[in-house]
Protein backbone atom coordinates (compact mmCIF):
# COMPACT_ATOMS: atom_id res chain seq x y z
CA UNK A 1 0.00 0.00 0.00
CA UNK A 2 1.25 3.45 -0.91
CA UNK A 3 1.58 5.89 1.94
CA UNK A 4 -0.05 9.32 1.77
CA UNK A 5 2.41 12.14 1.18
CA UNK A 6 2.57 15.58 2.73
CA UNK A 7 2.83 17.87 -0.29
CA UNK A 8 4.75 20.49 1.71
CA UNK A 9 7.46 17.95 2.51
CA UNK A 10 7.43 16.14 -0.81
CA UNK A 11 10.38 17.94 -2.45
CA UNK A 12 11.06 20.84 -0.06
CA UNK A 13 14.39 21.85 -1.61
CA UNK A 14 13.41 21.37 -5.26
CA UNK A 15 13.15 25.08 -6.00
CA UNK A 16 16.68 25.67 -4.72
CA UNK A 17 18.05 22.78 -6.79
CA UNK A 18 16.31 24.14 -9.87
CA UNK A 19 18.06 27.48 -9.35
CA UNK A 20 21.14 25.69 -10.65
CA UNK A 21 19.55 25.91 -14.09
CA UNK A 22 20.02 29.69 -14.07
CA UNK A 23 23.84 29.75 -14.38
CA UNK A 24 23.68 26.78 -16.74
CA UNK A 25 21.26 28.64 -19.01
CA UNK A 26 23.38 31.81 -18.94
CA UNK A 27 26.51 29.81 -19.80
CA UNK A 28 24.75 27.82 -22.50
CA UNK A 29 23.31 30.81 -24.31
CA UNK A 30 26.07 33.34 -23.65
CA UNK A 31 28.05 32.81 -26.86
CA UNK A 32 25.14 32.51 -29.29
CA UNK A 33 22.65 34.93 -27.76
CA UNK A 34 23.46 36.90 -24.61
CA UNK A 35 26.81 38.24 -25.85
CA UNK A 36 25.15 39.20 -29.16
CA UNK A 37 21.86 40.51 -27.80
CA UNK A 38 22.40 43.94 -29.39
CA UNK A 39 23.18 42.43 -32.80
CA UNK A 40 20.44 42.26 -35.48
CA UNK A 41 18.53 38.99 -35.03
CA UNK A 42 15.11 37.71 -36.10
CA UNK A 43 12.37 38.70 -33.66
CA UNK A 44 11.51 35.06 -33.00
CA UNK A 45 14.94 34.57 -31.39
CA UNK A 46 14.30 37.27 -28.79
CA UNK A 47 10.72 36.15 -28.20
CA UNK A 48 11.78 32.54 -27.70
CA UNK A 49 14.51 33.47 -25.22
CA UNK A 50 12.14 35.68 -23.20
CA UNK A 51 9.46 32.98 -23.09
CA UNK A 52 11.96 30.33 -22.04
CA UNK A 53 13.30 32.63 -19.31
CA UNK A 54 9.75 33.15 -18.01
CA UNK A 55 9.12 29.39 -18.09
CA UNK A 56 12.34 28.74 -16.18
CA UNK A 57 11.34 31.35 -13.61
CA UNK A 58 7.97 29.67 -13.20
CA UNK A 59 9.51 26.21 -12.79
CA UNK A 60 11.76 27.55 -10.01
CA UNK A 61 9.06 29.62 -8.31
CA UNK A 62 6.35 26.98 -8.11
CA UNK A 63 8.09 24.51 -5.74
CA UNK A 64 9.28 27.44 -3.62
CA UNK A 65 5.69 28.65 -3.26
CA UNK A 66 4.71 25.15 -2.12
CA UNK A 67 7.62 25.01 0.32
CA UNK A 68 6.46 28.24 1.96
CA UNK A 69 2.77 27.22 1.80
CA UNK A 70 1.73 29.94 -0.66
CA UNK A 71 -0.92 27.71 -2.21
CA UNK A 72 -3.08 30.48 -3.65
CA UNK A 73 -0.08 32.09 -5.37
CA UNK A 74 1.04 28.67 -6.62
CA UNK A 75 -2.35 28.01 -8.22
CA UNK A 76 -2.58 31.48 -9.75
CA UNK A 77 0.88 31.20 -11.25
CA UNK A 78 0.05 27.70 -12.46
CA UNK A 79 -2.93 29.04 -14.41
CA UNK A 80 -0.64 31.49 -16.18
CA UNK A 81 1.29 28.49 -17.50
CA UNK A 82 -1.79 27.60 -19.56
CA UNK A 83 -0.84 30.60 -21.69
CA UNK A 84 2.93 30.58 -21.25
CA UNK A 85 3.68 26.96 -22.11
CA UNK A 86 1.71 26.93 -25.40
CA UNK A 87 3.62 30.08 -26.35
CA UNK A 88 6.89 28.34 -25.45
CA UNK A 89 5.89 25.38 -27.63
CA UNK A 90 4.95 27.59 -30.59
CA UNK A 91 8.12 29.69 -30.28
CA UNK A 92 10.23 26.53 -30.12
CA UNK A 93 8.62 25.25 -33.31
CA UNK A 94 9.23 28.62 -34.97
CA UNK A 95 12.88 28.46 -33.89
CA UNK A 96 13.23 24.97 -35.37
CA UNK A 97 11.59 26.17 -38.57
CA UNK A 98 13.94 29.15 -38.69
CA UNK A 99 16.96 26.87 -38.18
CA UNK A 100 15.74 24.51 -40.91
CA UNK A 101 15.34 27.34 -43.40
CA UNK A 102 18.69 28.93 -42.53
CA UNK A 103 20.52 25.63 -43.00
CA UNK A 104 18.78 24.94 -46.32
CA UNK A 105 19.68 28.44 -47.50
CA UNK A 106 23.30 27.87 -46.49
CA UNK A 107 23.34 24.67 -48.54
CA UNK A 108 21.86 26.46 -51.56
CA UNK A 109 24.54 29.14 -51.30
CA UNK A 110 27.20 26.41 -51.31
CA UNK A 111 25.62 24.92 -54.42
CA UNK A 112 25.59 28.31 -56.14
CA UNK A 113 29.24 28.83 -55.21
CA UNK A 114 30.13 25.37 -56.48
CA UNK A 115 31.51 24.21 -53.13
CA UNK A 116 28.68 21.93 -51.91
CA UNK A 117 30.06 18.63 -50.64
CA UNK A 118 26.70 16.82 -50.55
CA UNK A 119 23.59 16.67 -52.72
CA UNK A 120 20.17 18.02 -51.71
CA UNK A 121 18.92 14.70 -50.32
CA UNK A 122 22.04 14.24 -48.17
CA UNK A 123 21.82 17.85 -46.95
CA UNK A 124 18.19 17.38 -45.91
CA UNK A 125 19.08 14.18 -44.06
CA UNK A 126 21.85 15.99 -42.16
CA UNK A 127 19.58 18.90 -41.23
CA UNK A 128 16.81 16.55 -40.06
CA UNK A 129 19.30 14.60 -37.92
CA UNK A 130 20.58 17.87 -36.41
CA UNK A 131 17.05 19.01 -35.52
CA UNK A 132 15.93 15.72 -33.99
CA UNK A 133 17.27 16.72 -30.56
CA UNK A 134 15.04 19.81 -30.55
CA UNK A 135 12.03 17.75 -31.60
CA UNK A 136 12.41 15.19 -28.85
CA UNK A 137 12.97 17.74 -26.07
CA UNK A 138 9.86 19.57 -27.25
CA UNK A 139 7.91 16.30 -27.28
CA UNK A 140 9.03 15.47 -23.74
CA UNK A 141 7.97 18.92 -22.54
CA UNK A 142 4.53 18.60 -24.15
CA UNK A 143 3.91 15.12 -22.71
CA UNK A 144 5.07 15.75 -19.14
CA UNK A 145 3.58 19.22 -18.83
CA UNK A 146 0.25 17.88 -20.15
CA UNK A 147 0.31 15.08 -17.58
CA UNK A 148 1.12 17.59 -14.83
CA UNK A 149 -1.93 19.64 -15.79
CA UNK A 150 -4.17 16.59 -16.10
CA UNK A 151 -3.18 15.55 -12.56
CA UNK A 152 -3.04 19.07 -11.12
CA UNK A 153 -5.55 18.09 -8.39
CA UNK A 154 -3.35 15.19 -7.28
CA UNK A 155 -0.29 16.94 -5.80
CA UNK A 156 1.94 13.87 -5.60
CA UNK A 157 1.50 13.05 -9.28
CA UNK A 158 1.47 16.68 -10.37
CA UNK A 159 4.83 17.33 -8.70
CA UNK A 160 6.44 14.29 -10.29
CA UNK A 161 5.26 15.13 -13.79
CA UNK A 162 6.49 18.71 -13.37
CA UNK A 163 9.91 17.42 -12.33
CA UNK A 164 9.98 15.26 -15.46
CA UNK A 165 9.07 18.35 -17.52
CA UNK A 166 11.70 20.53 -15.84
CA UNK A 167 14.44 18.05 -16.79
CA UNK A 168 13.99 19.15 -20.41
CA UNK A 169 16.01 22.25 -19.53
CA UNK A 170 19.16 20.19 -18.94
CA UNK A 171 19.78 19.07 -22.51
CA UNK A 172 19.71 22.39 -24.37
CA UNK A 173 21.87 24.08 -21.71
CA UNK A 174 24.50 21.39 -21.18
CA UNK A 175 24.81 20.64 -24.90
CA UNK A 176 25.35 24.32 -25.70
CA UNK A 177 27.91 24.76 -22.91
CA UNK A 178 30.02 21.91 -24.24
CA UNK A 179 29.66 22.90 -27.90
CA UNK A 180 29.88 26.69 -27.80
CA UNK A 181 32.08 27.29 -24.74
CA UNK A 182 34.42 24.31 -25.05
CA UNK A 183 34.05 23.33 -28.74
CA UNK A 184 33.25 19.74 -27.75
CA UNK A 185 31.00 17.90 -30.18
CA UNK A 186 31.84 14.32 -29.18
CA UNK A 187 32.58 12.91 -25.74
CA UNK A 188 34.49 10.07 -27.41
CA UNK A 189 34.63 8.67 -30.95
CA UNK A 190 31.05 7.94 -32.00
CA UNK A 191 29.51 9.36 -28.79
CA UNK A 192 27.81 12.73 -29.45
CA UNK A 193 27.80 15.42 -26.81
CA UNK A 194 24.06 14.99 -26.16
CA UNK A 195 24.77 11.73 -24.35
CA UNK A 196 26.02 13.59 -21.27
CA UNK A 197 22.69 15.37 -20.71
CA UNK A 198 20.83 12.14 -21.49
CA UNK A 199 22.84 10.33 -18.81
CA UNK A 200 22.25 13.08 -16.23
CA UNK A 201 18.50 13.06 -16.84
CA UNK A 202 18.37 9.27 -16.60
CA UNK A 203 20.39 9.24 -13.38
CA UNK A 204 18.13 11.84 -11.78
CA UNK A 205 15.05 9.78 -12.67
CA UNK A 206 16.64 6.55 -11.42
CA UNK A 207 17.49 8.29 -8.14
CA UNK A 208 13.91 9.55 -7.80
CA UNK A 209 12.53 6.08 -8.54
CA UNK A 210 14.80 4.66 -5.83
CA UNK A 211 13.51 7.29 -3.39
CA UNK A 212 9.90 6.41 -4.22
CA UNK A 213 10.60 2.73 -3.63
CA UNK A 214 12.11 3.52 -0.25
CA UNK A 215 9.09 5.66 0.68
CA UNK A 216 6.60 3.04 -0.46
CA UNK A 217 5.33 5.19 -3.32
CA UNK A 218 4.33 4.16 -6.82
CA UNK A 219 7.19 4.15 -9.30
CA UNK A 220 4.77 4.63 -12.21
CA UNK A 221 5.29 8.40 -12.80
CA UNK A 222 9.07 8.42 -12.80
CA UNK A 223 9.18 4.92 -14.30
CA UNK A 224 7.09 6.09 -17.25
CA UNK A 225 9.19 9.26 -17.54
CA UNK A 226 12.42 7.25 -17.59
CA UNK A 227 11.02 4.87 -20.21
CA UNK A 228 9.94 7.70 -22.49
CA UNK A 229 13.24 9.50 -22.06
CA UNK A 230 15.19 6.32 -22.85
CA UNK A 231 13.11 5.46 -25.93
CA UNK A 232 13.58 8.84 -27.56
CA UNK A 233 17.22 9.01 -26.54
CA UNK A 234 17.71 5.70 -28.33
CA UNK A 235 15.84 7.04 -31.35
CA UNK A 236 18.02 10.14 -31.50
CA UNK A 237 21.20 8.08 -31.34
CA UNK A 238 20.18 5.45 -33.91
CA UNK A 239 17.31 6.50 -36.20
CA UNK A 240 17.47 10.26 -36.67
CA UNK A 241 19.30 10.00 -40.01
CA UNK A 242 16.68 7.94 -41.80
CA UNK A 243 14.67 8.99 -44.86
CA UNK A 244 11.41 8.58 -42.95
CA UNK A 245 12.54 10.99 -40.23
CA UNK A 246 13.74 13.48 -42.85
CA UNK A 247 10.30 13.43 -44.48
CA UNK A 248 8.66 14.03 -41.10
CA UNK A 249 10.92 16.99 -40.35
CA UNK A 250 10.39 18.49 -43.81
CA UNK A 251 6.61 18.09 -43.48
CA UNK A 252 6.57 19.53 -39.94
CA UNK A 253 8.68 22.58 -40.73
CA UNK A 254 7.65 23.35 -44.31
Amino acid sequence: MHTKENVFRLYPNLGYWLMGLIPLTIAGFFVTYISKITFPQPGVVHIHFILMALWLGMIISQPLLIRYKKIKAHRSLGKLSYILVPLVIVSTWLMMRHSYQVQLLSYQQQVDAGIASVNLQEAQLEIAAFLSIAFIYLFWLIVFYSLAIIYRKKPSLHARWMIAASLTFLGPTIDRILIFLFDIYYLAPGIPVEVLAFALIDMVLIFLIWKDIRKGQSILPFGFALTLYLLLQLFHLTLNDTALWEKFVRFSLA
